[in-house]
């Protein structure tokens, strides 16, 4: 059975993926900061989809909290396959007016626990292969109002996916970077109407992602064999530098 760890995965889209991936046979080990209501109603939904589920309460900023994490869950499960960063959190509002403490915090969750979770989980993939995916946005290569340190830590995340996956993709080690499109999730509850709208009208098509389609996507990539190094933006928006 293949082992998958998910950051973030009691409610939202990590919520979603997390689902995917038990319906999917994979054993699953996920994680939460603060929401414990959340995670009790998650694992209560992911225990009746299949009993090799696990969830924790860490803080994927810091260092030991992660290695430890990673560490039991190699140990619960005797491996680790996938690794999905999928936690995070915006503070949304224009440069001029970004405490230093909202924007350390938000590269903190995106990208610090990035670089983290990819030094914990390297080591034990290093004997036998593995696949990294982040979640990022279009927005890393657009820019977007009032996101600057959302769209720093992003545009980030990428460029370090692309590092990871020329430096270790001769042990068998695929990196890659997921960009799910748009979702009402938590992230995205405080958008005005008018916010909402002009997300939609930047679309080629008129229809944004189904969640369905972004799980499914994730569980068929974290299966593939020689996809790596690729930056993948599932909805129908036209992205910038790639």
């Amino acid at each position: 059975m293949p082992v998958v760890l998910i950051t973030g995965g009691t409610r939202g889209i990590g919520l979603e993926l997390a689902r995917a991936f038990a319906r999917a046979g994979w054993a699953l080990s996920t994680c939460y900061h603060e929401d414990e209501a959340s995670a009790l109603t998650a694992q209560t939904q992911l225990s009746a989809l299949s009993d090799q589920t696990w969830v924790s309460q860490v803080d994927v900023t810091v260092p030991e909290e992660i290695q430890a994490w990673v560490k039991a869950s190699q140990e619960r499960f005797q491996s680790i396959d996938c690794v999905i960063h999928n936690a995070g959190f915006t503070h949304n509002t224009r440069l001029i007016n970004t405490e230093e403490m909202d924007w350390d915090a938000t590269l903190s969750v995106h990208l610090r626990a990035a670089f983290l979770l990819s030094k914990a989980c390297l080591r034990p993939m290093l004997k036998k292969g593995g696949h990294l995916i982040f979640i990022s946005s279009v927005v890393a290569t657009t820019g977007n109002l009032g996101q600057a340190s959302y769209t720093a830590a992003k545009a980030g995340v990428i460029g370090m996916a692309r590092s990871l996956a020329r430096e270790y993709g001769f042990k068998n080690i695929k990196v890659n970077v997921v960009c799910p499109g748009f979702h009402k999730t938590r992230l995205s509850a405080g958008l005005s109407p008018e916010a909402e709208q002009a997300i939609r009208d930047r679309h080629l098509l008129p229809v944004t992602t189904d969640l369905k389609e972004v799980t499914q996507f994730m569980v068929w990539l974290a299966q593939t064999r020689s996809i790596s190094g690729q930056v993948f933006n599932l909805d129908s928006r036209l992205p910038g530098w790639l």
